[in-house]
């Protein structure tokens, strides 16, 4: 049963990137689609950003919110 399955989970494995590979090598890119956040345009468009993008901007907010609203303070 058990070699049932690993058999079957690695032919399936197989068929799959052999399909990438077919896929990227036909494709008019040529390239892998990126996956990295902050090269993504369509993360971008949505306004997602890496960590350290998203922490500058919260940390530039919080230190908007707590400045003193009169210079003499």
């Amino acid at each position: 049963m058990f070699l049932t399955v690993f058999v079957l989970s690695i032919i399936i494995i197989g068929i799959s990137l052999t399909g990438l590979g077919i896929q990227v090598f036909f494709s008019k890119k040529k390239k892998f689609p990126e996956t990295r956040v902050g090269h993504n345009s369509g993360l971008k468009r949505k306004k997602i950003y890496c960590i350290k993008v998203q922490q500058k901007i919260i940390d530039h907010k919080i230190k908007k919110e707590n400045s003193p609203s009169c210079p003499g303070c």
